[in-house]
């Protein structure tokens, strides 16, 4: 259900991803001003091609981190007795999410970095923003990090990717269940219109609570490193976030805000109504056998 998703909100991914770059650290050409206009001036510069930048490793993502995600949040669930007529469980349900995000942000983490890097980079000097790493397919980028970094090059920012794994899963999942289960005491059928509310709201406070670790883990797996491996601009997650601060202002820290719920909306929306649509599937051929 993500991996359909993310193939139809990528674009937005992409002007996200170079939002958060631009102006790194004080520097560099300012070559985009917003959502639309990036989509626009993306389209026209580079194409359908520059749209859809880092594709293949986003759905890798999406379909890793999403299995672990959806699997172990709702299996624990199960096993924590918890479930939708059960009251005051959004406590439970935080605490899953963060195991679940925890888990699924270290699994994933390598397929994140590839899709930054990839999304990042262009082939046209007027849209450059952050380093450029210059992949020519997913496949390619894994034998470039491997041969050049080695396993640790595949982990990149990972000490902040966790975190924002596990700012976004607690606050999706858990406002999820309750955005749902919310409309449906009040009335509201357990259907599609019930599902895209509720994906809406869940997606609004995952995006403002993770924004801050998705910019400085991206910022962290783009950054350049020296021959010996050594970070050129950054240490640390704390180094990143303290200079980012001090060059750009605390405002910075949510650069790319307002593309990511512009992604996380659709996507979330488009990703729990799959999911329950395959939900009700899956449970229909189980009681026909």
């Amino acid at each position: 259900s993500a991996a359909c998703a993310i193939c139809i909100v990528n674009p937005v991914d992409v002007v996200k991803s170079r939002l958060q770059m631009q102006g790194e650290l004080g520097s560099g050409q300012r070559a985009y001003n917003g959502v639309f206009s990036g989509l626009a001036h993306i389209a026209k510069h580079e194409g359908l091609q520059g749209l859809y930048r880092g594709l293949v490793p986003a759905v890798w993502f999406q379909m890793v981190g999403n299995s672990v995600r959806f699997g172990v949040y709702h299996v624990g669930k199960q096993y924590m007795g918890v479930d939708e007529s059960s009251a005051n469980n959004s406590s439970v349900n935080f605490c899953l999410g963060l195991v679940t995000g925890a888990s699924a942000g270290a699994i994933a983490c390598p397929f994140f970095v590839i899709k930054t890097q990839m999304q990042v980079q262009t082939s046209v000097s007027a849209n450059v923003v952050g380093h450029q790493h210059m992949h020519t397919s997913m496949w390619g980028a894994v034998k470039t990090i491997a041969k050049e970094e080695g396993i640790r090059g595949f982990f990149r920012g990972l000490d902040a990717f966790v975190p924002r794994c596990v700012a976004l899963v607690a606050f999706q999942m858990t406002s999820y269940d309750f955005g749902k289960s919310q409309l449906i005491a009040r009335g509201a059928r357990d259907g599609p219109a019930t599902h895209m509310l509720a994906s809406a709201f869940a997606a609004g406070c995952a995006c403002l609570a993770m924004q801050p670790f998705d910019l400085v883990g991206a910022r962290m797996m783009n950054q350049p490193f020296s021959i010996d491996g050594a970070p050129k601009l950054y240490t640390s997650p704390v180094d990143c976030f303290l200079k980012t601060v001090r060059s750009e202002g605390p405002l910075a820290l949510y650069k790319g805000c307002f593309a990511n719920y512009m992604r996380m909306g659709p996507q979330y929306i488009l990703t729990f109504m799959f999911f329950e649509q395959f939900i009700k599937l899956a449970k229909g051929l189980r009681s026909q056998n």
